[in-house]
């Protein structure tokens, strides 16, 4: 059996009632999950970032059937170590932060912002989460 990684679809789409729920129902329709669902709707295309893990063949099947979406202009495919992939990640400080390699790290009281490269920001968090230092992380992620 082919393992599960994560990917990214970068997708361009009209700004019309029902992409969104098309978008979650390829998914939904073939029992897979989502990561996280992000739009910008504030460009023109509207700019769409899909998370899922799954196998290589999962991958391509829904890269295929998100393509042929009648409002999706353009679908792209981002592994997790493409430096066109960036993440921040927000939560409370539950000790003092250490040095991290790769991030950047902004504190405002118990409040800290991380930023980076996708992969360095999530290896952060749960190297901070693993110590007990860091509590309710919400994440963001942004393809360049």
């Amino acid at each position: 059996m082919s393992a599960s990684t994560l990917v990214v679809y970068v997708l361009e789409a009209d700004d019309r009632a029902g992409v969104m729920h098309a978008i979650a129902a390829v998914f939904a329709h073939r029992g897979l999950s989502m990561h996280s669902l992000l739009a910008d709707t504030g460009r023109k295309p509207s700019r769409i970032l899909v998370s899922f893990d799954g196998t290589e063949r999962q991958q391509k099947l829904v890269q295929q059937v998100l393509t042929r979406l009648h409002h999706v202009q353009s679908v792209r495919v981002l592994r997790t170590d493409s430096p066109e992939l960036r993440a921040i990640a927000v939560g409370r400080m539950c000790g003092p932060l250490p040095q991290l390699a790769e991030v950047i790290a902004q504190t405002q009281g118990d409040a800290v912002m991380l930023s980076g490269r996708y992969r360095d920001v999530e290896a952060a968090v749960s190297e901070l989460e693993s110590r007990g230092l860091i509590a309710e992380v919400a994440r963001s992620l942004v393809a360049l």
